[in-house]
């Protein structure tokens, strides 16, 4: 009865613990290199008493020695690290064995390719890709990288681009291959399917002119042609409302004639101008008349009456339903 109850005691205090530890290969021969994919950590798992806790390892560390090992397949023990007498414990290792292949290293020049995702602004297609370097010596296992004709970059994403981009990107690499080059410069060129369009007898804005001043408009300001030059689907959309044409007269705060001054066009993005005629007006600035300027203020006080007019009126009819 006294033995069961010390087995049942000891039971009770059995320890298991499991230990997470990296694989350090060591000596690897001279030209030679792993040619597959290997675990980088195995469990080490160790059992015992808990009344002798405070005497195991707190860690352990684990490694392959491939001193005498050869080109090819080969199955190689996982060995315990230290100056512990492992044989007193119960370890149990997982995995205890890994298949290695070792390979001759090797050398390559090839070139580099950079994928692209997503769509372009009205549906451009890439016309060429410009990368710097262009070619890259990647090194690794013989047969890996004779089975390698280029060498890729990350995903460029050119969703929604327009005009030519420019990024660096950096090398994607395959498992156990190294490259000399790490980053390269991209340009992205569009093919934008280019088209021009003209519109004709286009109105111009005077923009910040002195109220006390106006202009001699005994010539109109227009513009007789503009040219643009944009991709042929924006085009088919582009219309005279979408360009704004005008004249900043806000640094001539004199009468006078004024020469050569030149034309301003907003137009709308992802365009370009080509041709503007006339591109240069003579502006004579003159006193507005006394009339023009009553006028004007007379527009304006009627402007703010009114409004003053509308704000008493909202204000009677909410007294209005109040009283109601």
């Amino acid at each position: 009865m006294s033995f069961l109850l010390f087995l049942f005691v000891r039971y009770q205090k059995e320890y298991t613990k499991d230990y997470v530890t990296k694989i350090d290969i060591k000596n690897i021969p001279s030209r030679l290199l792993i040619a597959n994919d290997i675990p980088e950590n195995i469990t080490i798992t160790l059992k015992g008493f808990k009344d002798n806790i405070y005497e195991l390892p707190t860690e352990f560390s684990a490694y392959i020695d491939l001193t005498n090992a050869s080109i090819g397949s080969n199955i190689y023990n996982v060995n315990l690290a230290g100056d512990i007498d492992y044989s007193k414990m119960n370890i149990t290792v997982n995995p205890s064995e890994i298949p290695i292949i070792l390979d001759e290293l090797s050398y390559k020049t090839v070139p580099i390719k950079v994928p692209t995702v997503g769509i372009a602004a009205y549906g451009l297609t890439v016309d060429k890709i410009i990368i710097n370097p262009s070619n890259t010596i990647i090194s690794g296992p013989k047969t890996l990288i004779s089975s390698i004709d280029e060498i890729k970059t990350f995903n460029v994403d050119i969703t929604d681009k327009y005009m030519d981009y420019s990024s660096i990107s950096r090398i994607h690499l395959p498992r156990n291959i190294k490259s000399d080059v790490s980053r390269v410069n991209v340009n992205i060129i569009f093919d934008k399917d280019l088209d021009r369009v003209e519109f004709n007898d286009l109105a111009i804005n005077i923009d910040n002119l002195n109220g006390k001043f106006k202009i001699n408009d005994h010539n109109p300001l227009i513009i007789n042609k503009i040219v643009l030059e944009a991709n042929k689907i924006m085009l088919a959309n582009l219309s005279p409302d979408d360009i704004k044409l005008y004249i900043d007269l806000q640094e001539m705060t004199n009468v006078g004639m004024y020469s050569n001054v030149s034309v301003e066009a907003n137009i709308p993005v992802h365009t370009r101008l080509i041709e503007i005629e006339p591109s240069f007006f003579d502006i004579e600035i003159i006193e507005r008349d006394v009339t023009d300027t009553n006028n004007i203020n007379y527009t304006n006080n009627n402007i703010a009456t009114n409004e003053e007019n509308i704000n008493n009126e909202t204000i009677t009819n909410e007294n209005s339903v109040t009283n109601e």
